[in-house]
């Protein structure tokens, strides 16, 4: 009788030892092929303060920025200018280094993006004609040009600097900016 018992038990360790080793082995060749890769699983978010919000987005290998922008303040706003940066420190961005201005890219321009409260603009489009909305690329930390690869991750910051045209008040909205490259 002890025999049975013995023998009931090793079947039973055994059925669930080969059960346990081949769920170990589904999930170590789930792990290399990248499917339970975290990093594999960053979703784009593009999040502004209340009042903006990011229709849609799309950040090219070159550093290159397609945004849609929608406003729901309330008012309507005239938008200065947009800047793409991986310099998350309090001190950034100067006044100046997102503005549009009628020399950066060598050419005579006025900007004219204004936005009631409920409409959304393209304000970065790398395929534009307009010098302006063409140009806007995300930066590194330090300002200069961006570079990635496909499927790597971009962290940053989105800042609009606009104004509400009934008060005339200037004013920047910072956004939190994460994607991955694409081609």
């Amino acid at each position: 009788m002890k025999m049975r018992k013995g023998q009931t038990a090793m079947e039973y360790l055994m059925t669930y030892g080969w059960a346990i080793l081949i769920i170990m082995v589904v999930l170590a060749v789930l792990f290399y092929l990248g499917v339970l890769n975290p990093s594999g699983m960053t979703p784009t978010q593009c999040t502004f303060p209340p009042g903006f919000t990011c229709v849609t987005n799309k950040l090219f290998t070159n550093g290159s920025l397609y945004v849609v922008v929608g406003v729901g303040t309330g008012k309507t706003i005239q938008v200065n200018g947009i800047s793409c940066t991986q310099n998350t420190s309090l001190t950034y961005p100067t006044s100046g280094s997102i503005l549009w201005s009628n020399t950066t890219y060598g050419v005579s321009y006025q900007p004219n993006v204004t936005m009631a409260s409920g409409s959304s603009a393209v304000l970065s489009n790398p395929a534009s004609t307009i010098a302006w909305v063409k140009n806007n690329s995300c930066t590194n930390a330090n300002g200069g040009a961006l570079t990635g690869t496909i499927g790597a991750v971009y962290n940053g910051r989105i800042y609009i600097n606009y104004t509400e045209t009934d008060t005339g008040l200037s004013r920047i909205a910072v956004g939190t900016y994460t994607a991955k490259y694409e081609p």
